[in-house]
């Protein structure tokens, strides 16, 4: 393989992308049929009115800058959702292409591949004393048409991270057969490193970012695909324009803005003290057989009976998640870090002393 580009579908490397109207914010815009006026209800700082950039540039730049790499090597998608659709769409021919999964791991993954008609494998994880990555069994596990190997860590919804020795491994293996996409969702709280290091110098190297969870705007659908210029080229390509939303690029970028990140910061740190006196908690319970390592903002607890955990919490007006369509988590339920007063009221829940009907 000369060029990472050589996994992505011919047929999308030859298409000629849209060429949107000319974006210039200091210019009267008569080049794109919008109304000229907004809307009495309309208080954003542009206008929704006129479409947003083709694509958000200065939004790009901030998040570029907030993670570290370059503009060239970022590609703003609507949550990392959007950034696993594009990937597949672009990598993955219809009846042909596949994905490899580690389950039980995001099953947008799996849906994706489906829209896309593409082969789904998988390497499912080995629990031991939590859900591990088996370098040997994803390797074998591969197809001649696999095109990308997805790797979430933190994992959702094990809550674990992978190893960094054996994420090394499984880029060296794929190296020239297929991108490795690490998603990072939950990275920040983690406690640590990132995969930055992979993009410099491993170009099938691909990392996710959403800030739906370490900056509390999963409502404004911010993510980020980070990857070679080369692969930012493409995907760019395949992606329609206007496709991010003038409120949602105000939103995030008053969110990065330096104060508001400290705000997420402190935060993150509640979540993670949280987390671990929420797993403290909840192992002491009758019921409880398992809470698993977690560097999410999230806790998987496996219990001998997790529908009656649920329904224990839904009676105190709180929603947890259960698995039904996956063995592996079979009388699992995941339990999302809340706030203070919320973990205590699913404790307490959860002990069978509290109700809707109490006050």
């Amino acid at each position: 393989m000369s060029s990472v580009l050589d996994l992505a579908r011919p047929e999308l490397r030859r298409l000629r992308p849209y060429t949107a109207g000319a974006w210039e914010p200091e210019c009267i815009r008569l080049n794109a049929n919008e109304s000229p006026w907004r809307l009495p209800a309309d208080k954003s700082e542009r206008g929704l009115n006129i479409y947003p950039p083709p694509r958000p540039f200065a939004l790009r730049s901030a998040l570029a800058r907030h993670y570290g790499v370059d503009e060239e090597e970022l590609l703003v998608t609507r949550g990392s959702s959007e950034a696993i659709d594009v990937l597949i769409r672009g990598f993955c021919r219809a009846g042909v292409d596949g994905i490899l999964i580690c389950p039980p791991t995001f099953d947008m993954y799996r849906l994706y591949a489906g829209i896309q008609g593409a082969e789904v494998l998988a390497a499912p994880l080995a629990e031991r004393d939590g859900f591990e990555l088996d370098v040997d069994r994803a390797v074998a596990a591969a197809g001649q048409h696999t095109k990308i190997v997805f790797l979430c860590s933190p994992n959702n919804p094990t809550g674990g991270s992978f190893p960094k020795a054996s994420i090394d491994a499984v880029c060296d293996a794929f190296a020239g057969r297929a991108l490795v996409v690490i998603d990072e969702a939950y990275y920040e709280f983690a406690g640590t490193d990132d995969h930055l290091r992979h993009l410099k110098g491993c170009e099938h190297v691909v990392l996710l970012r959403t800030l739906s969870k370490c900056v509390a705007l999963a409502g404004a659908r911010c993510g980020a695909l980070l990857a070679s210029p080369e692969v930012i080229e493409f995907l760019d390509g395949v992606l329609p324009p206007y496709t991010f939303p003038t409120p949602s690029i105000e939103l995030v970028l008053a969110a990065l803005a330096q104060d508001s990140l400290r705000v997420s910061g402190e935060r993150i740190a509640l979540i993670k003290r949280e987390r671990e006196r929420l797993a403290t908690a909840l192992f002491d319970l009758p019921g409880v057989v398992k809470v698993y390592p977690s560097d999410a903002n999230f806790l998987l607890v496996r219990a001998r009976d997790a529908e009656a955990i649920a329904e224990s919490a839904r009676q105190a007006n709180i929603l947890v998640r259960l698995f039904p369509s996956e063995p592996a988590l079979a009388n699992c339920v995941r339990i999302t870090v809340g706030r203070p007063r919320d973990n205590d009221r699913l404790l307490r829940a959860v002990a069978g002393v509290e109700s809707i009907d109490e006050p």
